[in-house]
């Protein structure tokens, strides 16, 4: 039987657990995109639940990004995120995790586990990926599952995953829509499937870049609220 190890109630918090999370800044990211990561109040701050809000002035787009690297961080288990995304076109919102050691080397050699990632082009679309050096986006072979999700944008959901020595399986309000195993493809070495390792939360809102498509000013500010996460092994 698991046992909680970790639980974020952020209805009840007024502040980030230094303890545990980082505060990620700056103004040069992935994928083209073109936010600022801040840590200004009007970017990251709670109402009923941790708001990362995505603004635009002056001709800037600038949200927010938190992790636990260093502070938080786990090899198997079960993972559940109550989540509300956004709609305005060009956000990109996202719950994910990445290898604490990075073990196999930079991405995507020391895999990426996307626990729920969702673009306001797209609504109500929600995309649960792995990924690996031989199994990625950028390859026409990957771990890829896409569900439409009615009301994601307006309603919370539940957004988790089970994962194991080999498997990684995702559930949206407890439903069952994927599981991935690293004898689903051919390569069953670390590059193909380096889940073997620590792993750290990241949570995000991204603007524009290949993924989250062109936005547009008019629909900001944006909120992509996290009310409770829970860890359990």
């Amino acid at each position: 039987m698991r046992k909680l190890i970790k639980h974020y109630d952020f209805t009840n918090m007024d502040h980030l657990p230094e303890s545990d999370f980082n505060i990620q800044v700056g103004d040069k990211w992935a994928n083209n995109e073109l936010q600022q990561y801040t840590d200004h109040p009007e970017n990251l701050f709670f109402h009923q639940g941790l708001v990362l809000r995505a603004t635009y002035q002056k001709g800037i787009y600038k949200s927010a990004r938190i992790n636990t690297k260093d502070k938080f961080f786990f090899q198997y288990g079960r993972v559940e995120i109550i989540a509300k995304v956004p709609k305005g076109k060009g956000t990109w919102p996202a719950l994910w995790m990445m290898s604490q050691e990075s073990r196999y080397g930079h991405w995507p050699k020391s895999g990426e586990i996307d626990i729920m990632e969702h673009v306001g082009k797209d609504i109500d679309r929600i995309f649960l990926c792995l990924h690996t050096e031989t199994y990625n986006h950028t390859n026409k072979e990957q771990y890829y599952f896409e569900t439409v999700l009615p009301n994601a944008t307006t309603e919370f959901h539940t957004y988790a995953i089970d994962w194991d020595f080999e498997s990684i399986t995702y559930f949206i309000d407890g439903k069952q829509m994927v599981r991935y195993s690293k004898f689903d493809k051919e390569d069953q070495t670390h590059k193909g499937w380096p889940f073997d390792q620590p792993f750290f939360l990241i949570l995000n809102l991204a603007v524009g870049g290949k993924f989250g498509g062109e936005p547009n000013h008019i629909h900001f500010p944006q909120d992509f609220i996290i009310r409770d996460i829970k860890v359990y092994q």
